[in-house]
């Protein structure tokens, strides 16, 4: 019986090599698939460790949290500061942030999804789906162009008179916006459409209109069914009201003169432009769907990754071989962008808009990473 079943073995491992040597032509040659370098390794988070310590020490902010990530090494954490300067609350990856900017790639998204529905034409220019609104050279300013940010049209955000009006309400103002575009259309355009490229929130805003006109539904439900449930982003919305979920990060500002809580001020000034929220979790999903074009066709994901000046797409920008958006708002400032070549993620939230630290610890570890 025993040597039955040694028999029976042998029989098994020689019938599965007849098979796997019969899979292999006698000319064709077998190509060892070389193991992936690690990334992420002990010196390499050390250097990272390191350039945290250093640009926390610069930008003076409460707090900053990044996650890196490189495919099949997990997750690496790093936090400096506070969330909560009241209570000394530490950072934390599970706290809901303004993300800010970061709302225009969910808002092209959503708009390129209805273009690949055959519900928007990038070609068709903004006065022809919104001519009530009366926008300076609208006939000749084509959806693409607002996408792509060269519509010449003037930044909202960048009018004075908007701050002082906001800061003069205690931070609580509510900007509609039909508000916002007004305040854009008082100032004459910078450019002829399609001749320059200037970032412009009015352009998002209009964006986010368009997306109501065509589907008569609201830009929160649009953004909802078009990008967040697709893709299981369920720490991710549109806020109701000024205040975030809980757990949070608080959003601190020196803008206005001595710093601030900011966490609360009204982000309706915001709309598609700016006003989302999200959790690291999320953020880390969100940043490889943006790099890779998830959801478009290959004609869309063409539309969205046509760079301009080498920097910038349809609602997204492009440093080196990272692919993502920056994002500032009042307390608030992130980047959260992907590596295409190394398959790295990079998200980094610090609770400061002022002097953009971001920018800072974006640079650093972006440096270390690219060697």
């Amino acid at each position: 019986m025993k040597m039955k079943k040694i028999l029976v073995s042998v029989v098994s491992v020689l019938f599965l090599s007849t098979i796997l040597i019969s899979c292999v032509k006698d000319n064709d040659p077998v190509t060892p698939v070389a193991p992936r370098n690690m990334i992420l390794t002990k010196n390499v988070k050390s250097q990272l460790q390191a350039a945290a310590d250093s640009v926390f020490m610069q930008v003076s902010a409460p707090g900053m949290i990044a996650l890196i990530s490189a495919d099949g090494e997990g997750d690496f954490i790093i936090k400096r500061g506070v969330s909560n300067l009241a209570s000394g609350e530490p950072m934390n990856e599970n706290n809901y942030f303004r993300i800010a900017s970061n709302t225009k790639t969910f808002t092209g998204l959503a708009i390129l999804r209805l273009v690949d529905e055959g519900m928007i034409n990038l070609d068709s220019t903004i006065s022809h789906y919104l001519p009530e609104l009366n926008i300076p050279n609208g006939y000749l300013i084509t959806i693409r162009m607002l996408g792509n940010m060269t519509s010449g049209l003037f930044n909202y955000s960048d009018d004075e008179g908007l701050w002082t009006t906001f800061l003069a309400s205690n931070y609580i103002m509510q900007f509609p916006p039909d508000t916002l575009l007004a305040i854009a259309f008082r100032h004459p355009t910078n450019f002829p459409p399609g001749t320059n490229w200037e970032y412009c929130n009015t352009n998002i805003v209009l964006l986010g209109l368009l997306m109501e006109k065509v589907t008569g539904r609201s830009a929160k439900q649009v953004i909802a069914e078009k990008v967040l449930q697709p893709l299981n982003l369920n720490n991710t919305y549109w806020p109701n009201t000024f205040f975030l979920f809980a757990p949070y990060v608080h959003g601190y500002t020196a803008n206005t003169g001595a710093l601030m809580d900011a966490t609360n001020w009204n982000p309706s000034w915001g709309y598609t432009a700016g006003i989302l929220i999200s959790k690291i979790s999320d953020l880390k999903m969100w940043a490889i769907a943006v790099a890779d074009g998830r959801l478009l066709s290959e004609q869309m994901k063409a539309e969205r990754f046509n760079w301009v000046g080498n920097h910038y797409g349809f609602c997204v920008m492009k440093a080196g071989n990272w692919i993502g958006h920056p994002g500032t708002m009042f307390g608030y400032n992130s980047h959260v962008f992907y590596n295409t070549v190394k398959k790295i993620t990079l998200i980094i939230l610090v609770n400061m808009d002022t002097g953009t630290p971001v920018e800072y610890f974006s640079d650093a570890f972006r440096t270390i990473l690219d060697k």
